[in-house]
């Protein structure tokens, strides 16, 4: 059995239907032990957690059309409530809740994930992770040394924090985010407001090229920006690219008069367990801006 296409347009046509391990087994015409462990074999993933993931998608459409979750959860047939949120926050880091309030706009990925390519060494799969987790650092770095070169940041400062967590300050401008004291929280929602991205289609986008900001922080599992600007202090969390809440504003009332620091996590589940190499970055900040290189500091973790 080399095409699973017609398994997987079935479970599109029929997204709506429990869609229990028997029934797509009688649809291949195969026992349901060896579907099961050829899908497992060639996609890397049970069909069942398939299955799991392409209703959770789906159920974020309805969810931002204003449907109830209670009505979301029995239409793509989940037992209970409970088990729908449960099954939902597992997979996105956000409740149903908080997606259905916060989440700007969602498509639901193509149909289809790629096979395992058995030919690629796990070190070479984990070069890859590695890599792919610094670009997103670069892309940060690299609006905050637009801002040095501009003249309007003194220093920049990386922190490798503990839980390969990680942290970004700018003592530039910080982001515009009021005028006349009215706070435009579209303005970061503009820049960072992504959409949760699961190891699945990650698997499929090849070599990212990492360059937004909204994916960078879709594949984050948590990311955090403070501002500092015009004597207030401006903050907002996101989980997997999805606000966790309204942006808040107080009076600053800290020894920092403007700047920006963002501090993330990437996302455990795609990312697994590399870890962020100072070296890398010291060698990303030289070869691409040398000459300010004196302006950054990098702390590594204790």
């Amino acid at each position: 059995m080399d095409d699973f296409t017609p398994l997987l347009e079935y479970i599109e046509t029929h997204i709506e239907n429990k869609l229990d391990l028997k029934e797509l087994s009688n649809f291949m015409g195969y026992s349901p032990y060896y579907l099961s462990r050829k899908f497992m074999s060639d996609f890397g993933m049970p069909l069942t957690g398939y299955v799991r993931i392409r209703k959770l998608q789906y159920s974020i459409k309805d969810l931002l059309a204003d449907m109830k979750v209670i009505d979301v959860a029995m239409k793509y047939s989940f037992e209970s409530h409970e088990g729908f949120t449960r099954s939902f926050q597992k997979l996105f880091g956000s409740s149903p809740k908080v997606i259905k309030n916060y989440l700007q706009d969602y498509s639901v990925p193509e149909v289809g994930i790629p096979a395992i390519t058995k030919t690629i060494s796990q070190e070479n799969t984990k070069m890859s992770l590695v890599d792919d987790m610094h670009k997103m650092i670069y892309t940060i770095l690299g609006n905050s040394f637009e801002e040095l070169s501009a003249g309007f940041c003194s220093k920049i400062e990386l922190r490798l924090l503990s839980d390969n967590t990680i942290s970004i300050f700018d003592d530039g401008r910080g982001i515009k985010l009021d005028d006349g004291g009215e706070v435009h929280e579209e303005v970061l929602q503009n820049l960072f407001s992504g959409k949760p991205i699961t190891k699945v289609e990650y698997a499929r986008m090849g070599d990212l090229p990492l360059d937004e900001l909204k994916l960078v922080n879709s594949l984050s599992e948590s990311l955090q920006i403070t501002v500092w600007r015009n004597g207030n202090i401006y903050r907002q969390d996101y989980v997997r690219g999805v606000p966790q809440h309204a942006l808040t504003a107080k009076t600053n009332d800290s020894e920092i008069e403007h700047g920006t620091q963002i501090i993330l996590k990437p996302d455990s589940v795609i990312f697994e367990d590399p870890v962020f190499s100072k070296e890398k970055l010291q060698s990303w900040v030289k070869d691409n801006y040398q000459e300010l290189a004196d302006k950054i500091t990098i702390t590594p973790a204790c």
